[in-house]
């Protein structure tokens, strides 16, 4: 899985609330449906002036299919050019249910204190 973070630098006199409205048409019309988008959070932060969204996409390449489509385009030319953030997610949650690529082993030892520590032992 792979993560998406855009944020919007939007003028001090944005309407929030028609912003809210559009944000919520979108994601019925268009989010909802869009090819390999796993999970997206529409994110607000008037005090900043801040708006966007976080993704969880099933690939790198659904990620970058988007970031090529004509809704991104859309969002570029309503909103201007975004800060934005990828990265690899290596383990999620979704509705309480733990989501992780196949390949991954959860039990990469039989050692309980490597399993409580994520973090690398020193060479010996």
């Amino acid at each position: 899985m792979f993560a998406t973070t855009i944020r919007f630098t939007l003028p001090a006199d944005t309407d929030w609330e028609r912003l809210r409205q559009i944000a919520i048409r979108r994601a019925f019309d268009l989010y909802r449906t869009m090819p390999g988008l796993r999970a997206k959070a529409f994110i607000f932060a008037p005090e900043r002036s801040e708006y966007g969204g976080n993704y969880v996409w099933e690939t790198q390449d659904d990620a970058e299919a988007f970031l090529r489509s004509d809704a991104w385009r859309t969002a570029i030319s309503m909103y201007g050019e975004p800060r934005l953030e990828r990265a690899e997610i290596c383990a999620y949650i979704e509705s309480g249910d733990l989501v992780f690529p196949p390949d991954y082993d959860l039990m990469p030892s039989a050692s309980g204190a490597e399993r409580e520590s994520p973090s690398p032992s020193p060479a010996g």
